[in-house]
């Protein structure tokens, strides 16, 4: 559990950045192309590609480019083939920036969630003590706190408040 007199954020997004990382958001889901969402039975079944795999693509575009002529049939589109690998590699890129920004958010979500909650703990604590000890304005926000915890066998109080 965090430490209540630690505040490693202390921070809000303001009104005009959360607006532009909306409109960025917004920005990147237009200039992905449509038609690419999949059922799960669809993403069971269909290939992937990792590092050796896309090595043999490239591998069968370069010898499809040198020897191909006589043996590769018209109907067979080879320049479908590079777009596609074309295509994936640029995703490959976009998914590597974006799963980067994820994980920040992630982590920012985990610290600014374990900061409020580890305070609210200590509060809630408070509120008890002072109900406790008989302080009347404290019992009804005791008993509107307290619910958080019944039916945990705690007794109404907080599993692990570690504090």
């Amino acid at each position: 559990m965090g430490n209540i007199t630690e505040n490693k954020l202390n921070t809000v997004i303001s009104a005009a950045d959360l607006t532009s990382i909306n409109t960025s958001i917004s920005g990147i889901k237009t200039k992905i192309p449509g038609g690419g969402s999949l059922t799960d039975e669809q993403r069971g079944s269909m290939k992937s590609i990792d590092v050796e795999n896309k090595v043999f693509v490239e591998d069968v575009i370069t010898e499809t480019n040198l020897n191909g002529a006589g043996i590769i049939p018209s109907y067979v589109v080879v320049n479908n083939v590079v777009t596609d690998i074309t295509f994936f590699e640029q995703l490959d890129t976009i998914e590597s920036d974006l799963s980067t920004v994820l994980q920040r958010i992630s982590d920012l979500k985990r610290i600014a969630g374990d900061e409020a909650y580890t305070a609210a703990l200590v509060i809630y604590k408070l509120f008890e003590s002072a109900n406790n000890a008989g302080i009347n304005t404290a019992k009804q926000s005791y008993e509107k706190l307290k619910l958080r915890f019944e039916n945990q066998g705690s007794g109404g109080r907080p599993a692990s408040t570690d504090l």
